[in-house]
């Protein structure tokens, strides 16, 4: 008899880790809903539902990036100065840069253009820590990715971050409105 309540206890004892092992993924999800509470919520829907459909073309020359009039509207008098690497800027761990583009004039007037590549559950991860940054993030409807943005100093500074589909496209204006230049790049990608 004993020994049979021995097994017993032993067996309520290991019913108990078991439910201990639920504690700390229970920890996890309240850090999650807390850091992403606008982000996931908007991102399933318009981000899901695309994934099977698309297929990124991911550009390969900063000189043909959208159309001509419309580089021109955003590029017009800066200068290509280098591809984009060496610059320490938000991106999903273990991405891999495949086209950089760092347009400037002067001390304060360009745009930065990196598009990098990921798996997508690191772009997921890397998006749910973009609020904490400063970052606001919503979704796109016109091309179904997340968007975030974070304000600059002035009316045409900013940086933006549009992702979808193992895609991170991180973007930052000086002194030049790139809106327009981004959506058809973004919609040149995503198709």
């Amino acid at each position: 008899m004993s020994i049979a309540v021995g097994l017993i206890a032993a067996a309520l004892a290991l019913a108990g880790c078991g439910g201990g092992s639920t504690a700390p993924s229970a920890s996890p999800a309240p850090q999650v809903s807390t850091i992403p509470p606008e982000t996931p919520k908007p991102t399933p829907s318009p981000v899901e539902t695309n994934l099977p459909q698309s297929d990124p073309q991911i550009p390969t020359d900063c000189q043909t990036l959208a159309s001509p009039e419309t580089r021109a509207a955003a590029i017009g008098d800066l200068t290509l100065q280098s591809n984009g690497e060496g610059f320490v800027r938000p991106v999903p761990e273990g991405a891999t840069l495949r086209l950089g583009c760092d347009w400037f004039t002067g001390d304060t007037t360009g745009i930065l253009l990196l598009i990098s590549t990921a798996a997508p559950e690191a772009v997921t991860a890397a998006l749910q820590q973009l609020p904490a940054q400063g970052y606001t993030c919503q979704a796109a409807e016109d091309f179904g990715a997340q968007y975030c943005q974070l304000p600059g100093t002035g009316p045409d500074t900013e940086e933006t971050i549009t992702a979808r589909d193992g895609v991170w496209i991180y973007m930052s204006t000086s002194n030049r409105n790139g809106r327009a230049f981004l959506s058809e790049i973004v919609s040149g990608i995503f198709g």
